[in-house]
């Protein structure tokens, strides 16, 4: 409970600095006696503890002047008591102890009121204090910085004649604070002000101005949008070439049927479009898939492959579109299916003449409605997925045979994509071969200098019914295999060389019948050619170089 008490100021010049000091003190005292707190209030004020010297201060409470102290805890009458009693004496010091404790009061008041002026130089907003008459009584020097003005030209001017509208006029006469008020200058600045209004003892004694330059900060936005944008369109580039160059720059080959099938895998990256990658195992369907979807809109969202064939049916529901809890034996907790994987992303269905007539018609359905249900789900999932699928059938004969759903084929076929196979594009043969050269010989360490003249011929004559993959395998074999500096045809398996031996001996006349020394002669004759040595040559005819060479001897080829 608050037990108070009215004293009267008898001192002539009220409470001013050294007296506030020896009310400090004299608080102080009393608290370590009575263990209370004790406040001081005037008949206009709010309540302030007496330990706080500058509160003492502001309050202003001259000679005659009626106060009032109080205090709560068990000893709060007799505290009070002393304190008025203090109140409505001299205020004289008795001890150079008193002396010396209210000299370090007012040394510490001082080193205070310091500290706060370096801490109102520092600051980087401007700030102006107004007192009740409207004239300025201090600035700061961000102030005329952000105005550029001087001291001189600001302090004791009058805001209601030199600005009657102003923000600061305003509060002074209304006592409501205006927040975020902006002002444009001359100069070209724009100023945004916080002006609040100074109450003591319930009335304005005057407003503080708080103004920052943000023309600064509006330069400092647009240099940071503009680096944004810079940084967005550089990240930008960077994924689409980062990206591009794993798919489309990385899909070897300079020859047209390439750069056509490229020209629109590109475009249709430009779309939403389902896209139906055809060709024969080998010739890089993922690769293009892969590119259509980093150089697409969809770019930072993910890129699922799914493998139809090599998932077993029974299974391949699951797989797609995710499964509940107990939705099966060993479905022991909810599984996400790729298409769920695939939101706002790409899923890469590979294979998809693999799958089975039950499952196309459930795949119809997300691809039309772009929903799903859950095995042993009741709840319909929604995503938002682009569907690139890729196989090396030929589905329009197995829609014919009734094994491949037609309204399935014409949802998939919106975008159709041909790669050639490597037999179609035979001059960039040397292209792959040197990129796979360079690639399996940094990963297994050797040193392979490239594929001779004659070992190219042969490898541009085989038909690759592997294509390209097939070429990479073979290409790693004799890598592996081998220790010399560049690849010869005695290298490469002897099905490859066997097939370019039988393409030669097509290309003979064999309309009239000749003597079979001209046969034998023409074949040591292109061997020689081919494979540029004996040894090689009669690895390539199933023959020893002693054989070759003494052939060789006898028909003059050397």
């Amino acid at each position: 409970m608050l037990f108070e008490k009215e004293a009267i100021i008898h001192y002539e010049s009220g409470i001013h600095a050294r007296v506030a000091a020896m009310i400090v003190q004299k608080s102080h005292e009393l608290y370590e006696k009575y263990a209370c707190k004790i406040y001081l209030r005037s008949e206009h004020s709010q309540r302030v503890e007496m330990r706080s010297l500058m509160m003492l201060i502001a309050l202003k409470i001259n000679n005659g002047d009626s106060v009032f102290v109080s205090a709560e805890g068990e000893n709060r009458e007799e505290a009070v008591l002393a304190m008025v009693i203090f109140l409505e004496g001299d205020f004289m010091v008795q001890t150079p102890g008193e002396l010396r404790e209210v000299d370090r009061l007012l040394h510490e008041n001082a080193l205070m009121q310091e500290r706060l002026q370096l801490i109102l130089e520092a600051v980087q907003d401007g700030i102006c204090v107004v007192d009740k008459t409207g004239a300025v009584t201090y600035v700061n020097p961000s102030y005329l910085r952000i105005l550029h003005k001087t001291e001189e030209m600001v302090i004791g001017e009058n805001v209601y004649e030199v600005a009657p509208n102003g923000n600061r006029a305003n509060v002074l006469k209304t006592g409501v604070a205006r927040i975020g008020s902006l002002s444009h200058k001359k100069d070209g600045t724009t100023i945004v002000a916080n002006v609040n209004p100074i109450f003591v003892d319930g009335e304005i004694s005057g407003v503080v101005s708080v103004i920052k330059n943000i023309t600064e900060v509006q330069t400092l936005i647009e240099k940071l949008n503009q680096m944004s944008a810079k940084a967005e369109y550089l990240e930008q580039e960077l994924l689409r070439t980062k990206k591009m160059g794993k798919a489309f720059t990385n899909y070897i080959g300079r020859s047209g049927r390439v750069v056509d099938v490229l020209a629109m895998a590109s475009k249709a990256a430009a779309s939403s479009a389902t896209v139906l990658v055809r060709g024969e195992s080998g010739t890089g369907k993922e690769l293009v898939a892969e590119g259509i979807h980093y150089a697409s809109t969809r770019r930072k969202g993910p890129f699922i492959r799914v493998n139809c064939g090599a998932i077993p049916s029974t299974l391949l529901e699951s797989e797609l579109f995710g499964h509940e809890k107990g939705a099966f034996t060993g479905a022991v907790k909810r599984k996400l299916g790729k298409f769920e994987l695939a939101n706002n992303g790409t899923i890469f269905l590979d294979e998809i003449g693999e799958m089975d007539k039950n499952m196309q018609v459930k795949l119809l359905r997300a691809l039309q409605q772009r929903e799903f249900d859950r095995v042993g789900g009741e709840t319909t999932v929604k995503v938002d997925v682009r569907i690139i699928a890729a196989t090396n059938r030929n589905l329009e004969d197995m829609v014919r045979e009734g094994t491949f759903r037609d309204d399935l084929y014409y949802r998939l076929n919106v975008i159709p994509l041909f790669l050639p196979a490597l037999r179609e594009r035979v001059e960039d043969i040397p292209l792959l071969a040197e990129h796979f050269v360079n690639k399996i010989s940094l990963q297994n360490h050797k040193h392979i200098q490239g594929v001779t003249a004659a070992a190219m011929e042969v490898l541009m004559a085989y038909k690759w019914p592997g294509n390209v993959r097939e070429l990479e395998n073979i290409i790693e074999r004799v890598i592996t295999l081998t220790d010399s500096d560049f690849i010869e045809i005695e290298h490469l398996p002897s099905y490859i060389t066997g097939e370019a031996v039988v393409k030669q001996m097509k290309s003979f006349a064999f309309d009239a019948v000749l003597p079979w020394e001209e046969y034998e002669k023409q074949i040591i004759s292109n061997a020689l050619k081919k494979c540029g040595s004996f040894n090689a040559a009669g690895k390539m005819l199933k023959l020893t170089h002693k054989t070759v060479a003494a052939k060789a001897r006898k028909y003059g080829l050397i």
